[in-house]
Formats: structure tokens, C-alpha cells, sequence
């Protein structure tokens, strides 16, 4: 799985955009973009982006949420390439393709899980990669402290997973991934959520 962030350099305000390709950008592959962030000038560099001959360079998008910074730029980029579009039924997105909790979506050429976070916002959802332990979070909190007490049931589900997933790195929807010691950040964080659900 090759993973570039587009707006790395971004002057806007705007998410982090993932253009995800397959290592070896066979035909089979599936070319992904997990947001679309709002900044213009990703259409500028998928057309110096190289997934495999013959293939589109987005194939399919998946949101994690629908906030316009999330998903700013989804109608120019579904008039540009015409991929499929994921999305959390929440979303009220026309003409979406709706996501739930633990199916299964080809992103490259590895099938990941999409795991349903509520708590930023009503549509938030996760993809899970686990052949590399890697997770794309969105914009939920992956650090989360004992005196937060507003998680559901199922994002604790989500976090347990998370936690048995023994994840490498986590692609958030800001800022840089976080690759140093992972597994106890999600493990501080489920006993933290774990401590929110009874006191």
C-alpha cells in the first residue's frame, strides 16, 4: 500500500486528503482517496500521480465524515474521475454508497474494515487496514483521557478492535500520522474509555 498525503503542503484549511495506490499498481488494485479535503490544488497533483497504466487515478473515495472540510472538494473530484463514493448513510450524501460497521472495502490491494466511530459527528467512520496495522481515524480522538464520559457502546467496540489490531501507525484526518508507540496510546485510551463507561 503506497500512501501519499496531497495536502501536506496545503495553504487551506482543509483534512488530510490520502491517495492510496497498491504497491505494485497492479490492475486489480484499487486506486482510494479517503477524503477530499477542500483545497483545490490536489486536482492539480493527482495529475502527476502514477497508480498503474491503464487505470484511473481515483477509483473510489471514502469519507469519514461529512464536514466540509472532510469533504469540500467531493463534487469536483466525482465530475473529474466519476469514482465510487463511500460514506456513512448519516452523511445525507446523494448518491453515495453507504458504509457499515465491519464491511469490508478492497483500498490498494489490501481489503480493510470499516469501522463505525459516532462521537465527532454522526457519520464518523474508521478504516481499518490490519495485513499492515494501520488505521485511517478521521477525526476521531485517538488519545482519549478518563474524565471524557461522552463514548457510546460502539466506540468502545471500535477501540477493543483497535487495540487487538496491534496497530503500527494511525493516518489521522490532521496533522502528521502518529507512528511512536502506538499500541499503548490505544490501549491507554480503551482503559481511559473502559474508566469513562462506569464512573
Amino acid at each position: 500500500m503506497i500512501i501519499h498525503n496531497l495536502t501536506e503542503q496545503s495553504e487551506y484549511y482543509t483534512s488530510n486528503v490520502w491517495h492510496i495506490c497498491g504497491q505494485y499498481n497492479t490492475m486489480t488494485d484499487c486506486n482510494t482517496l479517503i477524503d477530499t479535503g477542500r483545497d483545490p490544488e490536489i486536482l492539480n497533483l493527482l495529475t502527476s500521480a502514477r497508480c498503474g497504466l491503464g487505470k484511473h487515478i481515483v477509483e473510489q473515495i471514502i469519507l469519514t465524515h461529512s464536514h466540509f472540510d472532510h469533504a469540500g472538494m467531493l463534487s469536483a473530484l466525482v465530475n473529474s474521475y466519476h469514482p465510487n463514493v463511500y460514506a456513512h448513510p448519516a452523511s445525507r450524501i446523494e448518491g453515495i454508497i453507504p458504509l457499515s460497521d465491519r464491511m469490508k472495502i478492497q483500498v490498494g490491494e489490501q481489503e480493510c474494515t470499516i469501522v463505525f466511530t459516532p462521537g465527532h459527528s454522526e457519520d464518523s467512520i474508521c478504516v481499518l487496514c490490519e495485513e499492515e496495522h494501520l488505521l485511517f481515524s478521521g477525526d476521531i480522538p485517538i488519545r482519549v483521557y478518563s474524565d471524557d464520559s461522552t463514548f457510546t457502546r460502539l466506540f468502545v467496540d471500535a477501540f477493543e478492535l483497535f487495540a487487538a489490531s496491534e496497530l503500527k501507525v494511525v493516518y489521522p484526518g490532521h496533522g502528521d500520522p502518529i507512528t511512536y508507540n502506538v499500541p499503548h496510546l490505544i490501549d491507554e485510551s480503551l482503559r481511559n474509555i473502559h474508566h469513562s463507561q462506569i464512573v
